[in-house]
């Protein structure tokens, strides 16, 4: 479930423009990994209101705006980074991990770990 809509997003968050017609595949995901990043706490906070629910939302769109910017890639946990080794015989390659922050595999947005993390709602470290 998102917990923005295209509305919010542009009206109140003032994000960078995303298709209207791509913006929701892209704010469920984010959700999915905002609610993942708070052990399922993002849904309950939202529904409470006040300030964790405004941080929650803009998590989620600077969140959305991380996946857009980096297209299907992310869905797929292939934003490995660059190649770091090639194989002809058996087609291996290797990648060099990205530096940046990520939850399972896929990149997270500064932005979205910040806004958590000053309600309280995941630790500093991650």
């Amino acid at each position: 479930m998102a917990f923005i809509d295209y509305e919010y997003y542009i009206g109140e968050y003032k994000g960078s423009p995303i298709p209207s017609e791509e913006f929701s595949q892209y704010a469920e995901r984010a959700c999915d990994i905002i609610d993942g990043l708070t052990d399922g706490r993002a849904l309950g906070a939202v529904k409470k209101d006040g300030k964790s629910a405004v941080a929650v939302k803009k998590a989620a769109c600077a969140q959305t705006e991380m996946l857009y910017s980096i297209g299907d890639q992310a869905y797929l946990g292939m934003t490995g980074g660059e190649i770091s080794r090639e194989e002809i015989g058996s087609a291996a390659v290797s990648y060099r991990k990205k530096d940046g922050l990520s939850y399972l595999g896929i990149p997270v947005s500064g932005l979205a770990v910040m806004y958590l993390s000053e309600a309280r709602l995941i630790q500093r470290s991650i």
